[in-house]
């Protein structure tokens, strides 16, 4: 059996990935500084808290972003999500999406007598992969149900290998969109500065 992935034709092809970096400027830390000046590390500790509750809503909102475009269960998207939390000594976090193509099972792929039927976008029908067919691989390669297809000579399917199996976009694809981006970067920014906000206030009162 081929360890070689194949995007059929009419199924979307991966791009490149998306992230979003979380960063405090100047004036936000002069600002938390400022106001909690009485407390031993009181902005060091609402920064890290603030950027880590971001984080942890951007990956919720990314999870929405790609599940609205790809016909994708939330553990599948959520397994290619990354997030770098900050810390005292690092008051910064990153979230990224990164992972190999998915493989095409997983867009609610369904055996017939022609192939195999996916939906990969959510704006578009179902389609079916002539010849292609539903198995679980041999292989430690891949685990799990995959659909596969065999390999061509000539435009022609040849004895029973090499298989190769069938994959559709990766995850990050979905968010590399620059409206994505664009409206994940704005939901951080919202994010961050409410739980800035909020993180100070509880300091405060603790104080």
């Amino acid at each position: 059996m081929s360890k070689t992935n194949v995007t059929p034709p009419g199924i979307p092809q991966s791009v490149h990935r998306g992230g979003i970096r979380i960063e405090i400027n100047q004036q936000q830390l002069d600002h938390l500084k400022a106001s909690l000046w009485k407390i031993r590390d009181g902005a060091t500790v609402v920064l890290r808290r603030a950027i880590n509750d971001t984080l942890t809503g951007v990956k919720t909102d990314a999870d929405r972003e790609v599940r609205a475009v790809y016909n994708l269960k939330s553990a599948r998207v959520k397994k290619d999500f990354k997030l770098r939390r900050a810390t005292d000594s690092n008051l910064s976090g990153a979230f990224v999406a990164s992972g190999e193509p998915v493989g095409l099972f997983q867009f609610g792929a369904k055996q017939n007598k022609k192939g195999v039927s996916v939906k990969v976008l959510k704006s578009e029908p179902r389609k079916t992969v002539r010849h292609a067919f539903i198995r679980i691989p041999a292989t430690r390669a891949y685990t799990g149900r995959q659909v596969f297809w065999r390999a061509k000579e000539e435009g022609k399917m040849v004895g029973r290998d090499p298989l190769h199996r069938l994959e559709g976009p990766r995850i990050e694809d979905a968010l590399a969109k620059p409206e994505v981006q664009k409206a994940l970067e704005q939901k951080a920014s919202e994010r961050l500065n409410k739980y800035l906000d909020h993180e100070t206030s509880y300091l405060l009162g603790q104080a």
